[in-house]
């Protein structure tokens, strides 16, 4: 199975734009695809799949724990489930489900988690998923991403139909900008890492649609002479391998992660695992949200007071590089 995006190559494009169309075109391939959603078909773009499909449709309504349940029972009787709603009310609320019901079994259960991260803005804390990586990571056998933009995310509907076995994919809210390539075919899969920006005196990781203001930042600060070589990272659990050598390469110079997300249990500890196990020495610099929740506000002006974008960031990005 496969998708590719029907948005253009250029310009800020929403990944639950991208999410919508794929799914049409997966549900197309593969009549054991089944949706099931959690009264936010409007929110995660999946009006036009019920409408088409309405007996593969399942609205579960503010019940994930249920919907989770159901799927696993999908699972069971051949069915691909897509299970859907706001990464907050997933990870959370049906954590116990997803682990015992879906993980446990090894079943073939797709999961999207909207509006990770602290980018819903106005909708507070209760809402911001902080913790949803660090969450699904922590269960048995689940394979993790974190698009970094619409073609990153059509590289991952490809890769996730394929796979036998629960994934989970978190998309952030707001269209963001094209970062990556566009897909250059139908089975095209998401790389282990991918080179954002050149550069000598700072390695950066980053994960998700967060990419694009690291990106700027790193550009930013070429201008003041300092070199950032920016890695964005798609599929956080397992990671690949071929990280440990770009750290390899950068031995003796600082290492940064910068994440929406908790700097507990996200991409940053992941890579930490990974380094631990390649026996490479190691320091971090974690910059992500501190152990706290998110809060209310413009999610631009909240990504600066977290310190994830604008000059906040370029001025602990320039620090690290400094030592």
């Amino acid at each position: 199975m496969a998708a590719t995006p029907t948005n253009a190559p250029e310009g800020f494009v929403s990944l639950r734009d991208v999410f919508g169309d794929a799914i049409m075109a997966l549900g197309a391939r593969d009549q054991r695809i089944l949706m099931l959603d959690a009264d936010l078909a409007s929110s995660t773009r999946t009006m036009k799949f019920k409408k088409t499909y309405p007996d593969r449709h399942y609205n579960f309504g503010i019940a994930e724990q249920n919907m989770v349940g159901a799927a696993a029972g999908f699972a069971i009787s051949g069915y691909i489930p897509f299970v859907n709603t706001f990464a907050s009310f997933l990870t959370r609320r049906a954590c116990d489900q997803i682990a015992v019901s879906v993980a446990y079994p090894k079943l073939n259960v797709k999961f999207f988690g909207f509006h990770g991260g602290i980018n819903l803005g106005e909708d507070g804390a209760t809402q911001q998923a902080v913790e949803d990586l660090a969450i699904m990571q922590g269960i048995p056998g689940i394979r993790c991403y974190a698009p970094i933009d619409g073609n990153d995310l059509a590289r991952v509907m490809n890769e996730v139909a394929d796979v036998d076995g629960p994934t989970y994919v978190r998309l952030s809210r707001f269209p963001s900008p094209l970062v990556t390539p566009p897909v250059a075919s139908e089975t095209e899969r998401a790389a282990a890492y991918r080179v954002l920006t050149e550069g000598k005196d700072l390695l950066v990781f980053t994960t998700s649609t967060l990419a694009a203001k690291v990106i700027e930042a790193a550009q930013a600060l070429k201008a003041e002479g300092i070199g950032i070589r920016v890695l964005g990272i798609t599929r956080l659990k397992p990671l690949g391998d071929e990280i440990a050598t770009e750290v390899r390469t950068f031995a003796g110079k600082s290492i940064a992660v910068v994440e929406e997300h908790s700097i507990h249990g996200g991409l940053a500890d992941g890579l930490s695992a990974l380094l631990d196990g390649a026996g490479i020495s190691h320091r971090i610099e974690r910059i992500g949200v501190p152990d706290r929740f998110g809060e209310s506000g413009p999610p631009d002006a909240l990504l600066e007071a977290f310190g994830l974008a604008g000059a906040p960031l370029r001025a602990r990005l320039k620090a690290t590089a400094k030592g």
